[in-house]
């Protein structure tokens, strides 16, 4: 068999330069490929990332914050346990005694008053935890001062006061509860449940529904919760029959019977009188001039962030005047309008706030409402012609009133922060306290720590608009003592104080003008509420413009 020839057809042979393009070009390939894999290797498992900042990361915070604020009131509540009558405080068998008396004092100058608590047997007290409040008054000048008292947790204590003003002085000492009660009522609270029952209403245009609402609802049927995400804050209803969550339009409350105490602690409840006068074992004082011939007056501005101290101010010619920086009166009309002029104000808060817009539009005649509404339900009003707008909201659940609380407005005071663009007109005041004294002390600082994270974001966002914060207000002596004594909101009050402390907010400690003036009520007057209106526009506005 012949050979045969085969011919094959052959590239020509590749050069050096393609060769390299082409093991470059399977590198790159590869690389990606593997790079590929890795990176599907990573998504499939989040939990190996390391954690961003979040939600979780501030609720942590805020909880580290609120348990270390908590731990520092702890020494304002005496552990005690004794509920007969006659071992316990009494302010009638008491005395105050004047540290280093003379014969004449003078302005400016602080005196100081020893008080020895005895028990009703004549007896002195061996340790503290009384409830005490102190001023120096001169009824005839219409002037009055809080006192600083220190507890020595001995029995004994010691009360500070700044003399403002000449004239005779005198000193009044109350006895608002003894160390026994003021133990009964932290119990009561920390531990004491269902002390009212809340009620939503629900409703549209052609029905209405009711069912029952609170902070925790432990059941198994199908709830409404209303809640916060941000601050995981929250409450719930049970389900109406037909309507559907949304339509909640406000909620009302009634006493329950239940609290956590023993027969005997109701009857030392029952039997203990609140506000008694310790008597005193000297005369007035007598506090001249002495130098500047005058009542002396603050001389810085009131700004933004700056601290208040106590006392904080006092009362003169029923005017206030603040110890640490220079008010007006704003006592004239144009006075109040020209500082409100293009201004926006946002009340947030309970009642006490809600006397603000009140007074306003009583004093302001331009000042109008724009509609009239339910008492708890938001309120809104404006002066056209100088661009003013006032309005108020209620901080939400809980509300405490047999009275309607309209919650269709708004549920929580940080979504309303967060919901405001802010600025240089903007100007927002907050008060909360009186609704949350039944409640667990956390709850309330757990609120106000949101409330401050919230202050927060809006002036970093803003750095012009300002926003203040109100402390309580005493209230009536009369006032259900389980829930609503005025030793519940000392103790927010120093809470509250303490929350804020650093933020760039201004201050207005309604609690001193009432303790100043002996005004025990939850809506004081009309001279009051003016004066803290006062010392608000006063920070924006300062003392001349």
């Amino acid at each position: 068999m012949a050979a045969t020839d085969i011919t094959l057809n052959r590239k020509p042979p590749l050069s050096s330069s393609n060769k390299k393009m082409i093991l470059f070009l399977l590198l790159v390939g590869c690389f990606l490929y593997i790079s590929w894999l890795q990176l599907g290797k990573w998504f499939d498992r989040p939990h190996l990332l390391p954690p961003s900042p979040g939600l979780h990361d501030t609720a942590t915070l805020t909880e580290a914050k609120v348990n270390e604020i908590l731990q520092a009131l702890k020494r304002h509540i005496p552990a005690v346990n004794q509920t007969q009558l006659e071992l316990t405080s009494s302010g009638a068998h008491s005395l105050v005694t004047l540290m280093n008396p003379k014969e004449n004092y003078c302005v400016g100058e602080m005196v100081s008053v020893r008080v020895e608590m005895n028990d009703f047997r004549g007896k002195p007290k061996t340790y503290g935890g009384d409830f005490i409040l102190a001023r120096i008054h001169s009824p005839e000048l219409k002037a009055g001062a809080a006192g600083v008292p220190e507890d020595f947790n001995n029995g004994t204590y010691r009360v500070n006061f700044t003399l403002f003003w000449p004239g005779s002085v005198k000193v009044s000492v109350l006895l608002m509860h003894s160390s026994e009660v003021v133990s009964s009522l932290w119990q009561t609270r920390e531990f004491g449940t269902d002390k009212f029952i809340f009620t939503g209403t629900f409703r549209n245009s052609t029905l209405q529904e009711t069912s029952r609402c609170d902070i925790h609802l432990s059941t198994n049927e199908t709830v409404c919760e209303f809640k916060d995400e941000r601050n995981q804050e929250s409450f719930s209803c049970f389900k109406p029959k037909t309507l559907p969550c949304e339509t909640l339009h406000y909620t009302r409350s009634r006493n329950s019977q239940a609290a956590c105490l023993t027969d005997a602690e109701k009857q030392l409840l029952k039997r203990s009188a609140v506000g008694v006068k310790i008597p005193n074992d000297f005369k007035d004082m007598t506090v001249g001039d002495c130098k500047v011939g005058r009542v002396p007056q603050a001389a810085g501005n009131c700004e933004m962030g700056m601290s208040s101290p106590t006392p904080s101010g006092f009362f003169h010619s029923d005017r206030w005047s603040s110890s640490y920086c220079r008010m007006r009166s704003f006592q004239n009309v144009s006075d109040m309008n020209q500082c409100l002029q293009g201004k926006q104000v946002y009340l947030l808060g309970d009642s006490t706030i809600r006397q603000w817009i009140e007074y306003s539009t009583y004093k302001l005649n331009d000042l109008k409402y724009t509609s009239k509404t339910e008492a708890k339900a938001p309120k809104l009003a404006i002066d056209k012609r100088r661009n003013i707008t006032m309005s108020w909201k209620m901080h939400g659940f809980p509300c405490i009133s047999f009275s309607p609380c309209v919650i269709s407005g708004g549920i929580y005071i940080v979504q309303e922060l967060d919901r405001l663009a802010g600025g240089e007109n903007t100007v927002i005041a907050i008060s909360v306290g009186q609704h949350l004294r039944p409640f667990p002390l956390k709850f309330y600082v757990t609120r106000l720590m949101n409330i401050k994270q919230a202050v927060t974001r809006l002036l970093q966002r803003s750095p012009l608009t300002r926003v203040f914060v109100k402390s309580e207000n005493t209230r009536e002596l009369n006032s259900e003592i389980i829930w609503a004594s005025d030793w519940h909101g000392h103790l927010q009050n120093l809470a509250l104080r303490e929350v804020f402390r650093g933020v760039k907010v201004g201050f207005i400690d309604a609690w001193e003008f009432n303790v100043a003036a002996n005004s025990f009520d939850l809506h004081p007057n009309r001279n009051i509420v003016h004066n803290q209106i006062a010392l608000f526009l006063s920070y924006l506005c300062g003392p001349s413009f």
